[in-house]
């Protein structure tokens, strides 16, 4: 029954890190619609507050994907899984304030006729709070990143070792790289890569309850 909760708990998560994420997809559609060199159709401006709203409802969720990714945990550590569920709590509400913001800076921008830019471009410009936010989510998301991985891959067996490596920070790195490849990936890709990276995350703790992962000290 338990684990089963916890499956559910982690599905949760990952479809709340996907609404997260086309959320994230619409807000930078109506940003980079903007810019003359990706000859984008313009969308309504109702879109922007919608791919808002999607982030800020829905990344809260990434506390019961946490959750599910601590008990993995809980039987070599449970400091370390306490840890876990503590630091990625803090990232979805961390997320959600990035968000929201994120939304409101872009509308301002619209109203103001503002030029548009590439999206990492217009987080400098917006000033040192939405980039201490960020900062201090970076920050949160390896911590917790580093402590699964950490005890994951020493779970011993490919299970464990595929989970551990599906941690969000890792995925972020690996699409942020994949995102530098062409401008329409750098001005979408990048951006939206943490939530993609939850979505990799919250699936491999889906995928991880259901093969009865729990990891054992020796």
């Amino acid at each position: 029954m338990r684990k089963n909760l916890l499956t559910v708990s982690a599905l949760i998560a990952a479809f709340a890190a996907l609404t997260a994420t086309f959320g994230d997809l619409l807000m930078l559609y109506v940003s980079n619609s903007r810019r003359p060199e990706f000859l984008l159709p313009a969308l309504p401006e109702a879109c922007l507050w919608v791919g808002g709203a999607l982030g800020v409802i829905g990344i809260p969720f990434y506390s019961l994907g946490y959750h599910a990714a601590s008990r993995i945990l809980r039987n070599i550590s449970k400091r370390a899984a306490r840890a876990v569920f503590f630091i990625g709590s803090l990232v979805g509400i961390l997320g959600a304030v990035i968000h929201g913001i994120t939304a409101l800076k872009i509308y301002a921008d619209l109203e103001a006729g503002a030029a548009a830019q590439d999206p990492l471009l217009s987080v400098l410009n917006w000033g040192p709070i939405i980039i201490v936010l960020w900062a201090l989510a970076a920050v949160f998301v390896i911590l917790a990143s580093s402590i699964f991985c950490w005890f994951a891959m020493n779970g011993g067996g490919l299970v464990p070792l595929l989970v551990g490596l599906a941690n969000p920070a890792l995925v972020t790195v690996g699409l942020s790289v994949v995102g530098m490849s062409t401008p329409l990936l750098r001005s979408f890709l990048i951006p939206s890569a943490p939530n993609v990276a939850h979505v990799v995350f919250f699936t491999a703790c889906v995928w991880a309850h259901r093969s009865g992962l729990i990891i054992n000290k020796d």
